[in-house]
């Protein structure tokens, strides 16, 4: 038997001897285990998390064109810069005028499109799918309460608007409407002069990426909507500092615990030390004995706080986020390093105890 076995056969004989004491420092390391993990896995994946989320919220940057409407090339230019992260939504809008004569502000755009960057708006259907106008509620209570259709007006030409759905955005575009682009272009005969930008990844991202569209189109104006992106930055902030603030004091108070729980193993075995010392056994071999136990208990403790990690993890984001958080095998070394390196620190203490046991005395029964 080779001495690494022995002593591996030691440590775990130690282990089971005081069952009790063994096992709730085994629990202590688990939980530490569990929220580093848990911690982890959260922190690295809550900004791909809220980044999807927020995508529903609607445009986080528009493009305005000062010299007028942007041609082909230049929205050619937006899409091959954002390289497919993130959604372009040409829009031209104009003032037309309803039946009465009162000013109505009208946009065209491709309305599947606009619906899906404005997922997160209320949409009532009306009862005819294939309307092609899409009122807000303010728009619709004035001019189509009851679904019916109405007229409006622009240079001259005029166009009868079959409502296809009313939605409710909470902001002024409560009072547009929004057609078709072909039938926009019909009435008007104006090009798109907006581009609502939907631009994936965090704060820091979008504002790269607003960067090289300022570079790539200089004569276009690019801005960032402060209300998304700040609420974003602001959402993903708090959420990393509340599970890093959360993980710190229950790892602070388990090593508290480990302290008292593996200074009450030290005290319990007093005797069996001090006979290893009267047998010629070095402070240093013992406190290895000692450190090792402890290290062999948080490895175990670090596997199965990884496995129980990663299942809170997985179970926060899909019952947060609407999809679990995958485990990260990435995460599994430095939660088994961390682990061994509390375990010894919450030894310290316990460690210092055993300097001081002096055989002699304790085999008196002192």
């Amino acid at each position: 038997m080779s001495r690494a076995h022995l002593v591996f056969l030691l440590l775990v004989k130690a282990a089971w001897v005081r069952k009790d004491r063994s096992l709730t420092a085994l629990l202590s390391i688990t939980v530490v285990a569990t929220m580093a993990t848990v911690a982890l896995s959260v922190y690295a994946d809550v900004g791909t998390k809220l980044n999807r989320e927020f995508r529903h919220f609607g445009a986080n940057a528009i493009v305005t064109s000062p010299q007028g409407p942007l041609d082909s090339s230049q929205l050619a230019t937006i899409k091959n810069t954002l390289g497919g992260r993130g959604e372009v939504v040409p829009i031209a809008y104009a003032i037309a005028q309803e039946a009465s004569g009162s000013p109505v502000v009208i946009g065209g755009t491709d309305l599947q499109a606009f619906h899906e960057m404005n997922s997160s708006w209320s949409i009532t259907p009306a009862s005819d799918q294939q309307g092609q106008a899409w009122l807000g509620a303010r728009a619709a209570e004035i001019l189509s309460p009851k679904g019916q259709d109405f007229q409006i007006s622009f240079g001259g030409k005029s166009l009868q608007v079959h409502p296809g759905a009313v939605y409710r955005s909470g902001s002024e575009d409560d009072s547009r409407i929004y057609l078709d682009q072909k039938q926009f272009s019909f009435l008007t005969g104006l090009q798109p002069n907006i581009v609502q930008l939907r631009i994936d990844g965090s704060p820091s991202e979008i504002e790269n990426q607003i960067q090289k569209l300022s570079a790539a189109i200089p004569q276009a104006e690019i801005k960032p909507v402060l209300q998304i992106t700040a609420a974003q930055a602001a959402v993903l902030g708090r959420t990393r500092s509340v599970v890093l603030a959360a993980s710190a004091v229950v790892v602070v108070l388990i090593i508290l615990c480990m302290v008292a729980t593996l200074t009450g193993s030290v005290l319990e075995r007093r005797k069996d030390f001090a006979v290893m010392k009267a047998l010629g056994a070095s402070n240093s071999s013992v406190n290895i004995l000692f450190a090792g136990e402890a290290t062999l208990l948080s490895i175990i403790g670090a596997l199965c706080g990884f496995v129980a990690g990663s299942a809170v993890a997985w179970w926060i984001g899909a019952a947060n986020f609407g999809a679990g958080i995958q485990p990260r095998l990435g995460l599994l070394l430095p939660v088994v390093v961390g682990s061994i390196i509390l375990a010894l620190i919450a030894a310290t203490a316990p460690l210092k105890v055993l300097r001081q046991i002096q055989p002699a005395g304790i085999l008196r029964g002192e």
